[in-house]
């Protein structure tokens, strides 16, 4: 008795691969796969690239969306450090603010803590592991999404610059 098989059955098996191959790629391609998630039609995106000469603790925020403020900030949950080229993300919902308007004005001030820490809601730790950046101010309409790359050292500093897509 032999192991092997016909050549139209081996034929017939890699046409059916070939073909859920490319309906997966069809299905990625209309649903954005390889993408980072867009922002929903109720709120604002902010994909941020982090290009950094070391890992970080925290990533700490204020934002200021027309006028109405909050503050975060994000940390791995297992407190591991943030990897250096991670991709994180800042979002605002519509419902977090009263009376929002079309359009509106974006002011978004990160801190780097440079060693991890506990997260606590005051965002306060020592300052020495504190290196603010420049604020990053847009406008914006929602349902958009923006993306942005951190960059530097605690050497050099950190700076933060909305990229162009």
């Amino acid at each position: 008795m032999s192991d092997k098989k016909s050549p139209s059955a081996v034929k017939s098996k890699f046409g059916a691969a070939v073909i859920i191959i490319a309906a997966l790629m069809l299905v990625c391609l209309l649903t954005g796969c390889g993408e980072y998630a867009k922002a929903s039609e109720s709120e604002i995106r902010v994909v941020i690239q982090l290009d950094l000469g070391e890992d970080i603790g925290l990533l700490i925020y204020d934002w200021d969306v027309n006028g109405q403020s909050g503050t975060g900030g994000m940390s791995n949950a297992d407190g591991s450090m943030i990897r250096h080229d991670d991709i994180l993300d800042w979002t605002v919902d519509r419902q977090q603010l009263e009376d929002p308007a079309e359009e509106v004005d974006v002011t978004l001030k990160f801190t780097v803590v440079t060693e991890y820490f506990d997260p606590n809601y005051d965002n306060i730790y020592p300052e020495e592991y504190m290196i603010p950046l420049d604020a990053l101010s847009f406008s914006s309409g929602f349902g958009e999404t923006y993306y942005a790359t951190i960059t530097g050292d605690r050497a050099s500093g950190y700076r933060i610059v909305l990229d162009e897509r």
